[in-house]
């Protein structure tokens, strides 16, 4: 890979390991609190892991700044192209969970809508690996999706909120880990 590209990848992979922690905390979060388990250790353990992530997507896209000084930058129109993806696949998504949130609405199941919300998520993450050339999100999609259809297939209620909501966000925390630890692999031969 062209060594301009890959400044780009590590300010790209800090970007994503942020929003996807982000909403990593935000899905963990919402099945802790409905399984009422952040009594203990792990309130402040969930605060931990969440800022270690945040702080190493910081790192990582000022990393890749500080790269992008002493190396050529992408041309604007590879930049443009892997942007335009990036929004029409965002665009889909968005579409997407509206749809399944007015079904489950519909149909008066909002245990469904958070099930299927999560399968949303997933489902993006596969056109978004090669959008912005990162194979690991295949995996991190298709292993939250399975998760999705598997609590589904085995809980209900109640439960299949808190199983979802819980797995996708301990999937989305490995996700953005996987991807910090590939930008940092990235760093260390550019330097």
């Amino acid at each position: 890979m062209d060594t301009s590209f890959e400044v780009e990848a590590v300010i790209g992979a800090g970007r994503g390991a942020l929003v996807v922690a982000m909403f990593g905390a935000g899905w963990l979060g919402w099945g802790l609190g409905q399984a009422r388990a952040f009594a203990g250790l792990v309130g402040p353990v969930f605060g931990a892991m969440a800022l270690l992530l945040w702080i190493g997507s910081i790192s990582t896209i000022r990393k890749g700044h500080w790269l992008r000084q002493r190396h050529p930058r992408v041309p604007a129109s590879a930049r443009h192209a892997a942007r335009r993806s990036f929004v029409i696949i965002v665009l889909f998504e968005a579409v997407a969970l509206a749809f399944v949130a007015i079904l489950a609405s519909w149909l008066h199941r909002p245990d469904l809508g958070t099930d299927w919300c999560a399968m949303v998520v997933g489902l993006h993450f596969l056109p978004l690996a090669k959008a912005v050339r990162s194979p690991s999100l295949i995996v991190s999609g298709l292993l939250i999706t399975l998760w999705c259809v598997l609590s589904w297939v085995l809980f209900r209620s109640h439960t299949l909120v808190i199983s979802v909501a819980v797995g996708t966000g301990i999937l989305l925390w490995a996700t953005s880990a996987v991807v910090l630890a590939r930008a940092r692999k990235i760093v260390h031969s550019l330097q």
